[in-house]
């Protein structure tokens, strides 16, 4: 049994907000991300983009933890791979994605258990050095703002840890995506898929404890075992 909760670093926004008198830039991450990690017996510390996350530095901060989770958020900026905005991207937090890298490759190097979740397993294949598509159809975000009407069934591969994460197939899997994978990052494999279109939907790294990413939010949906799943493994170790 382990002698504590597993300590769970979830990567925070900066963004505009107001609360009591005040209006003023705050670091916050959605409630359900915190409810996740906490109903899974972990918990739940917010980690904000911070500029002097090199991978020395990011490796220190990762050391005081069990396990990361990568949240959603804008979209990540393409010069990080390569590319130019296209006329349909939608705007990037480039020092979040720059602090975000940072972790990420600590947490690799660490075998430190890594979930990236959304625009988190967008970034988790560009630190792989993969690339991404700008503009996906509205299939993938069909009410910008909202999970209502976003459901759509999700395939795992066999023998995959997506799927003895999640099972075999996710029912009506909560999307709010308008970017997603292109050229596979290095090591990566595609182990889930949209059943309507087959994009990849889920994305993992071999020989590592848990480095998986998910296209879909399993935050938002109260019957996914995937954090809760994610969690158990962080507290392995203990």
């Amino acid at each position: 049994m382990a002698s504590r909760r597993p300590l769970i670093a979830i990567s925070a926004y900066v963004e505009p907000a107001r609360w009591s008198l005040w209006n003023a830039e705050a670091a916050l991450v959605p409630q359900i991300f915190v409810d996740a990690v906490q109903r899974a017996g972990g918990v739940a510390l917010l980690l904000p983009p911070d500029a002097s996350f090199a991978d020395a530095v990011a490796e220190q901060v990762l050391a005081a933890v069990d396990g990361l989770l990568l949240t959603g958020g804008p979209d990540v900026d393409a010069s990080l791979y390569g590319a130019d905005a296209a006329p349909e991207h939608e705007g990037s937090r480039i020092d979040r994605d720059r602090s975000e890298l940072a972790l990420i490759n600590a947490a690799v190097e660490a075998d430190l258990p890594l979930l990236a979740v959304c625009r988190g397993m967008q970034l988790l294949n560009v630190a792989r050095g993969g690339t991404l598509l700008q503009d996906l159809p509205a299939y993938h975000r069909p009410n910008p703002g909202s999970f209502e009407g976003s459901e759509h069934d999700v395939r795992l591969a066999e023998g995959s840890l997506a799927a003895a994460t999640a099972g075999e197939l996710v029912h009506s899997s909560m999307q709010h995506h308008h970017q997603g994978v292109d050229r596979l990052g290095d090591g990566l494999t595609v182990t889930g898929w949209a059943i309507d279109d087959d994009f990849p939907e889920a994305i993992e790294l071999a020989g590592r404890r848990f480095v998986l990413g998910v296209q879909w939010h399993p935050e938002a949906d109260p019957s996914s075992q995937v954090i809760g799943a994610f969690v158990r493994v962080c507290a392995e170790e203990l």
